[in-house]
């Protein structure tokens, strides 16, 4: 299954979809999956004028990839500049994911940006290709020792078209990789994944302008400390040439693990 498969989800009723999910390494179905076709299903009930703008989601239980995914749908509004939709996603344990989507209707206005990408940065080409379980080409940028930050240059692997929708969406999937990496950075026991339990709580993008995730962006996530055994990361999505196309931001649980595992979690 590729990405433009994954959110392409069938339409069971009127304003509810059905997902389908891969075999992940990880045993477990990827957040930013359901959070993707959470969107796609969202979209597909707003007039094609209105873009989406952000999406704020509450993870509330694992999903099993043995399962669809059942995406319900409530149109809160629909107005001449703005509509929002609710969505549930379903499994058989009960709700998976409540999810909160804005679209807005296109706006000639100033266009600002006061953020940049350093100068120095590698090119994705230049790195290996990380092993990761997703759909999605990672090349992970060194880390600086003593940060919490994770940086990486991803991109889908397949050639997505040009429906600005769909590369909305698959933003959306990939923006779920590498915040918990951010986090756990502050962590005493780092990235040890083998002893540490991590899960994402909630997770907001904010869609500033429009971008292919067919090319390489940048993921710079920077983490924010830790409390409670939930931590925060926020940061930026820019393209290869510095435009600042996204801003994430997640709250993760992460927990000394009771049984030791071998299965690199998602993000």
């Amino acid at each position: 299954m590729d990405l433009r498969a994954l959110l392409t989800l069938e339409e069971v009723a009127k304003d509810f979809y059905l997902g389908r999910t891969p075999a992940y390494d990880w045993g477990r179905v990827y957040g930013g999956q359901v959070v993707a076709q959470g969107l796609a299903a969202a979209g597909a009930t707003v007039d094609p004028t209105h873009r989406l703008h952000s999406v704020h989601a509450y993870f509330v239980l694992s999903g099993s990839p043995e399962e669809p995914i059942l995406y319900d749908v409530d149109r809160l509004r629909d107005g001449r500049s703005f509509s929002t939709r609710r969505v549930v996603a379903r499994q058989s344990a009960g709700a998976i994911l409540n999810l909160d989507a804005s679209f807005q209707r296109d706006e000639p206005d100033l266009d600002i940006s006061e953020t940049a990408i350093d100068s120095d940065l590698p090119d994705p080409e230049s790195l290996p290709r990380a092993e990761w379980g997703g759909l999605g080409d990672v090349r992970e940028i060194p880390r600086q020792p003593g940060l919490a930050r994770s940086r990486m240059w991803i991109r889908a692997t397949e050639d997505l078209g040009d429906d600005p929708a769909l590369h909305a969406c698959a933003i959306a999937y990939l923006s779920d990789h590498n915040p918990v990496d951010a986090i756990a950075l502050s962590h005493p026991l780092g990235l040890d994944w083998d002893r540490l339990m991590t899960a994402s709580l909630d997770h907001a993008v904010w869609f500033h302008r429009p971008a292919r995730a067919d090319e390489w962006l940048l993921f710079d996530l920077q983490g924010h400390g830790m409390a409670n055994a939930r931590g925060m990361a926020m940061g930026t999505v820019h393209t290869r040439s510095g435009r600042h196309v996204a801003t994430i931001a997640q709250e993760g649980l992460i927990r000394v693990a009771r049984t030791p595992r071998s299965v690199t979690p998602p993000g």
